[in-house]
């Protein structure tokens, strides 16, 4: 008995040892510690602003600044940037890594590692990392945008302007249709005018990553919410979401958004001459093509051109319209764009109600007189061509490049439209 009571002990003690041990080895995490930016002495955005004297500013003592965020990255049109703004006015901070900062966040920014400087004209905070230079007061704050017409929009204005969140009002997109914000497919930038019904036109420049870029352009007039901004001596503004687009009004002619549009157009800027129900026939393996070079905006264009593989091909080449039904319609008018350049034949514009597919030879085609491109790669407005007397249920339109084993032109073509009353 007693060999096992000690025994039974042994066993007691070397149980609540162990015990012991487990929780003594029991890891106990950190709480992570808080994070502290000074205050230091704090300043207005325009007091900010004011800094910069032709030199870039750094700022090696504590400084602070108090904004709301007015426009984030959520929706795509920015990246790595964002805007702020006080009451003195708005500012744009260059981010080192995207995202933590959004529309409403009243922030206090820490100045020391960021840079202020311009960017060919627009006043920017750079090198601002959202973990080390922004603490978040608050969320939900609204800044109401600043009312302007384009009329207000000048280069002078945009040294107070630049930056801040402003609704223009009273506009419509220049030629919207066919349009879309930007070239999503391409992920290239899209550069859209805005006007009103009377003063200047002001750009609308919209990133090919925005999640609308590739969304049709508001076909009525009305108002648009944007952060203003300056490239060089170029205005551009800078939709923030689609929440602030309210263009569904009469435009500026008298027409609704239903009735803005032609009722035949072709622009080519999905990329594909023959989109669309379009046709295109060669005696000789000439194409007609899209291209974007040159292009203002990224968007593509018809072209044709006989010089292949560094040689002049001799032939014909047809791009032809779908069939169009003008019965229902009066004063029918046909126009489009023209650009050219090099040594060659003009192109012909034609215009059938016979032909059906094929070889154009099928048809009988009749020479319009539009005003062409002279050259240079200068684009030319056709003027508006009379089709009254071609109203059938089967108008097909045609334009025909001819090009020699000497000589040819490359013919750009775009925004072709019919309109009728």
């Amino acid at each position: 008995m007693h060999t096992l009571s000690m025994k039974n002990a042994r066993t007691a003690v070397l149980a609540l040892g162990l015990a012991v041990v487990a929780v003594a080895c029991k890891k106990e995490f950190d709480t992570p510690p808080e994070r502290f930016l000074p205050v230091g002495s704090v300043m207005t955005i325009a007091e900010l602003k004011a800094l910069y004297t032709g030199t870039r500013v750094h700022f090696p003592e504590s400084k602070s600044v108090y904004a709301v965020v007015t426009a984030d990255e959520v929706d795509g049109n920015f990246y790595k940037n964002i805007s702020v703004q006080d009451h003195t006015g708005g500012l744009t901070l260059r981010l080192l890594n995207s995202g933590g900062l959004y529309i409403g966040d009243s922030i206090r920014i820490y100045l020391p590692g960021t840079v202020l400087a311009p960017y060919n004209g627009l006043m920017q905070l750079d090198s601002v990392d959202v973990d080390n230079n922004t603490v978040k007061q608050a969320t939900g704050v609204n800044i109401e945008p600043l009312d302007v017409t384009t009329s207000q929009l000048t280069l002078q204005a945009m040294d107070t302007l630049q930056s801040r969140l402003i609704r223009v009002n009273d506009v419509e997109f220049e030629d919207p249709c066919g349009q879309t914000w930007a070239n999503a497919a391409a992920q290239t930038v899209g550069e859209r005018f805005i006007r009103g019904c009377t003063g200047s036109s002001v750009m609308v420049r919209t990133s090919g990553y925005a999640s609308y870029a590739g969304q049709p352009l508001p076909l009525g007039k009305g108002s648009i919410v944007c952060v203003a901004g300056i490239f060089g001596t170029t205005i551009q503004l800078s939709n923030r979401n689609m929440a602030g687009v309210q263009m569904n009004g009469t435009r500026c002619d008298g027409s609704t958004p239903a009735n803005t549009c032609p009722f035949f157009f072709k622009n080519f800027n999905d990329g594909n001459a023959t989109s669309g129900g379009w046709s295109q026939w060669s005696d000789n393996n000439i194409p007609w093509n899209t291209n974007t070079i040159g292009s203002s905006d990224g968007t593509a264009y018809g072209q044709c051109k006989n010089y292949i593989n560094n040689v002049n091909v001799p032939g014909q080449a047809w791009l032809i319209s779908p069939s169009v039904d003008l019965t229902s319609h009066t004063n029918p008018r046909l126009s489009f764009m023209t650009a050219c350049n090099y040594n060659g034949a003009a192109l012909e514009v034609v215009v059938s109600t016979d032909y059906v597919s094929g070889d154009p030879s099928t048809g009988t085609w009749t020479n319009l007189s539009p005003a062409l491109s002279t050259g240079s790669w200068t684009w030319t407005q056709s003027g508006d061509l009379d089709l009254s007397s071609f109203i059938s249920g089967n108008t097909h339109v045609a334009f025909k490049y001819t090009g020699s084993s000497t000589d040819g032109k490359t013919w750009e073509l775009d925004n072709i439209r019919i309109n009728v009353d």
